[in-house]
């Protein structure tokens, strides 16, 4: 058999070279484990959740990843550990089952896992919203740290060659797992970044380096597009980048410069208060603002005000389209971009003055609203499972009076299960109605109602009788409690 020279000379001439690359490519990603191994931890701390609006809250276990950024043992994460748990997709950086929703930002029993070194208590310290991030302290001393430095410059490219540091899931873990990918988009809106292609069972936490070492980015959620949300409850819009399920295959990663200042600007202890304009809102399209004749493309048309907001107090009406808020353009075109804006105004807080310029029949006009504290919405509200009755009821929240046309200051509790044999009756309680009468004593909130309860779980009497009203019509239903 005859062999061609120049053939043999072209394969060793292409072959070559490749395998070299590779070779230095796999040498470089085992020093980016070795130099990381001891920056990425596990952060298990314990928080309040339920499983389903029907069961009362209890406290669960959940993890996340987090990042060594000094050597005095302080961890920074994600603040979507102080999300309440309808802002926060399940599974999202936050291990626990699907069924399983938080409710609280308290974090108590919390413990970091070194990935050579162990597992030792934490204390959870605080936060910087402006960065969003949170802060653990490892309570122990002498550990062999490697506390990671965010260049405040640095350039990303799209197509660059990047490795995505993040920890295996248990039980696997915790162990580092450098996975080889490229920058794949910058992004400006709604937040500043790039995407990278990423397999990360975790992916919240994860660090984006170059093929040198440097720090590039901080993996903040997966992203895909939001799905449609019809709901009357502002807090149901949130950032495009938190509204995301798992393994999709694409991580967003935060700017490095983006943390080179971060530092605890609110304790642990200060509570977590969220601003609340207190509307419904619809993206203004083209093809809307045409249809409305208004002289602007992009902003936000107000479909709901509810009552005793702060934009009812301001005046904004149903119809109005907010352009402009602090003299910044709402640069909202696709309902997708209500996230964004809808986050700001959680940010801004309560008490946070801001002036809204709006088109009311596409006449320019303004206004200074004052936001409120977010009240809980339904997924929020307090939840209680009365065992001796079969009962379980919550507390009523703007949102449900707010769908059913019902007074501000109605009173009563909401019936999340009734007794068993209840429900199947028309004519009888069912989930959804407001229970405003327990036995003859008027309910008119869940502590009202708890302490009624405690008076009849006292005197323990045969029947107890439950007065609910469901609209215009109302019912009641006699229960023989089981007083074992």
């Amino acid at each position: 058999m005859r062999t061609d020279l120049n053939t043999v000379a072209l394969t060793l001439l292409l072959c070559g070279p490749i395998a070299t690359t590779a070779d230095e490519t796999a040498d470089k990603l085992q020093r980016l484990e070795s130099r990381y191994r001891g920056s990425l931890v596990r952060v298990r701390y314990r928080q309040q959740v339920v499983r389903s609006t029907a069961e009362p809250p209890e406290e669960g276990e959940l993890t996340t990843t987090g990042v060594v950024v000094s050597k005095d043992g302080i961890v920074m994460v994600s603040d979507v550990v102080f999300e309440p748990f309808n802002q926060l997709p399940h599974g999202v950086g936050i291990r626990f089952p699907a069924s399983v929703m938080r409710l609280e930002a308290e974090i108590s029993h919390a413990r970091v896992t070194l990935v050579a070194a162990g597992e030792y208590p934490a204390t959870l310290i605080g936060r910087d919203p402006d960065a969003e991030v949170a802060f653990f302290r490892i309570e122990a001393e002498n550990l062999d740290l490697a506390p990671v430095e965010f260049p405040a410059d640095g350039e990303v490219t799209v197509g660059q060659e990047v490795a995505v540091l993040s920890l295996l899931p248990e039980p696997l873990g915790p162990a580092v797992a450098v996975e080889l990918s490229r920058v794949q988009a910058l992004t400006s809106r709604p937040k500043r970044g790039f995407m990278v292609a990423t397999g990360a069972t975790d992916p919240v936490g994860a660090l984006v380096v170059s093929l040198d070492g440097e720090i590039l980015g901080y993996l903040d959620a997966l992203t895909v597009s939001v799905p449609e949300v019809r709901s009357r409850n502002p807090l149901a819009f949130i950032s495009v980048m938190r509204d995301l399920p798992k393994s999709v295959g694409r991580g967003f990663a935060r700017l490095a410069v983006d943390f080179v200042d971060v530092s605890v600007k609110q304790l642990a202890s200060d509570s977590t208060r969220r601003g609340w304009l207190g509307v419904e809102m619809q993206a203004l399209s083209a093809e809307l603002a045409d249809h409305m004749g208004l002289p602007v493309e992009r902003g936000i048309v107000l479909g709901y005000i509810y009552r005793n907001s702060p934009a009812e107090s301001a005046g904004l009406e149903v119809g109005d389209v907010l352009t402009d808020l602090e003299n910044e353009p709402i640069d909202v075109r696709r309902d997708e971009d209500i996230g964004a804006f809808a986050e700001r105004l959680l940010r801004a807080g309560p008490g946070a003055e801001l002036e809204v310029r709006y088109l009311r029949k596409a006449f320019p006009q303004s206004t200074v609203v004052t936001l409120a504290e977010a009240p809980p919405s339904t997924r929020e509200a307090k939840t209680v499972k009365v065992d001796e009755l079969d009962l379980t009821v919550r507390e009523v929240t703007y949102d449900y009076l707010a769908t059913r046309y019902l007074d501000p200051d109605q009173q009563g509790v909401v019936v999340v299960q009734p007794p068993i044999g209840v429900s199947s009756n028309p004519n009888r309680v069912a989930s959804g109605d407001l229970l405003v009468r327990l036995g003859n004593v008027p309910v008119a909130d869940l502590e009202t109602f708890l302490r009624v309860l405690d008076v009849i779980r006292e005197n323990k009497p045969d029947e107890v009788v439950l007065f609910v009203e469901r609209g215009p019509e109302s019912f009641f239903f006699v229960v023989q409690p089981e007083w074992n």
